[in-house]
């Protein structure tokens, strides 16, 4: 098999996340792989709504992030937390934010470099054209204009336009390739992945199960990821638990991420629903082990059609098997996890899911294999290594 890893560029990261969040998702995944050959500048997310009053204690934490620089986090992989104004929806905060940004990354990147761009998010397309860049990519892994408390309108323009000057579109989900392709013809559909082999550490009798779920009776539904109102239907979870009054369903992650009008309250009055807050990255395979069921109880939304859930083969790399909202972007896996629609469909789903046999167990891991991130970096390292061919850059 060819080796078709990209190396010794030097690439920047336009993230839509930060570096230093407990979850780890697209961006971080890609970042810390291409580092391994390459030079890396990763940009933590400016944001894409103007924060609210509640928002006081993110804004400190982003403010101490700014404070202490350009960090180099390893060999090859530098973050760069860059001082915006945080106000969106206006055209002129966003040129001038684009000029902050761009100085600030002159001064990370190694001089005389050629860089390439790819970006995560389409507000950051002013970028475009101000390094003398190699290569552009989009990186498309939601529906931008569809998140709440964004300036849709300004978000579709934006997006428009990256489609139209980026020599290359990344899609996450069929529906987002979809969406997409007919504005570039340069966008592949690359589904999601994870890694695989660190969630296969569930299935090792020896690892531990964490100390604040041994109390709590099984079976034991849990869920792990934003816990946000556009993403969760807790409408539902709270139907659900109310008829399933007898297991737990533990819930692992920030509360109100992207959507900071989040109200959990009916959540944490539901007396078998928890919430455990954020857990470090490296502690998941210990929790998803105690959970007998694992959840994908998203909205069926404009936002979450385009979602195919990193969770999804997270849960799978760990045998486990998987109730989930019937997302358009999942219909190619529909025998690998129970889909549901209703409360009524979600019951049953529980029910079966925990009286099934070690044949799907099997099954479900022999699938995650597929969707790992070995075989994606290949994939990506193939695909702009051709297209810096295309471009004669060396």
């Amino acid at each position: 098999m060819t080796d078709t890893t990209l190396r010794g560029e030097t690439i920047v990261i336009l993230a839509n996340a930060e570096w230093d969040w407990s979850n780890r998702v697209n961006c971080h995944h890609i970042a810390a792989r291409l580092a391994e050959h390459n030079r890396v500048v990763f940009v933590d997310t400016i944001g894409g709504r103007t924060p609210a009053p509640r928002d006081f204690n993110k804004i400190v934490r982003r403010l101490q992030r700014i404070a202490g620089g350009v960090r180099i986090v390893r060999e090859n992989l530098t973050v760069l937390s860059p001082f915006v104004l945080p106000i969106y929806g206006s055209e002129r905060a966003r040129e001038l934010n684009t000029a902050l940004l761009a100085q600030q990354l002159r001064l990370a990147l190694p001089k005389n470099s050629k860089p390439i761009l790819w970006l995560f998010l389409p507000s950051l397309v002013g970028l475009v054209g101000r390094f003398d860049e190699k290569l552009v990519i989009y990186h498309c892994v939601d529906e931008h204009a569809a998140n709440p408390n964004v300036p849709a309108t300004q978000v579709r323009t934006w997006e428009a336009r990256l489609l139209k000057i980026a020599d290359v579109v990344f899609t996450s989900s069929s529906t987002l390739y979809e969406a997409k392709r007919a504005f570039n013809p340069n966008t592949f559909y690359l589904p999601n992945v994870a890694d695989t082999e660190f969630f296969a550490q569930a299935r090792d009798a020896s690892l531990p199960i964490p100390e604040d779920l041994k109390d709590l009776p099984h079976p034991l539904a849990g869920y792990v990821g934003n816990i946000s109102a556009y993403k969760v239907n807790m409408d539902l979870l709270c139907e659900v638990a109310q008829r399933k009054f007898d297991m737990p369903f533990v819930l692992i992650g920030p509360v109100g991420r992207g959507d900071p009008s989040t109200d959990v309250s009916k959540l944490r009055a539901q007396h078998n629903i928890v919430l455990l807050g954020d857990r470090p990255y490296q502690e998941l395979p210990r929790y998803v082990k105690a959970f007998d069921v694992c959840l994908i109880p998203y909205n069926l939304n404009e936002s979450n059609r385009g979602s195919l859930p990193m969770k999804f083969f997270e849960y799978l790399g760990a045998g486990k098997p998987v109730v989930a909202a019937d997302l358009p972007t999942l219909a190619e896996f529909r025998d690998f996890f129970y889909p549901v629609h209703n409360a009524d469909e979600f019951v049953r789903a529980l029910d079966s899911a925990v009286s099934e046999d070690a044949v799907q167990v099997d099954a479900r891991m022999q699938l995650a294999r597929k969707y790992s991130w070995s075989a994606r970096m290949q994939e990506l390292g193939a695909l702009v290594n051709a297209a810096l061919a295309q471009k004669g850059t060396p």
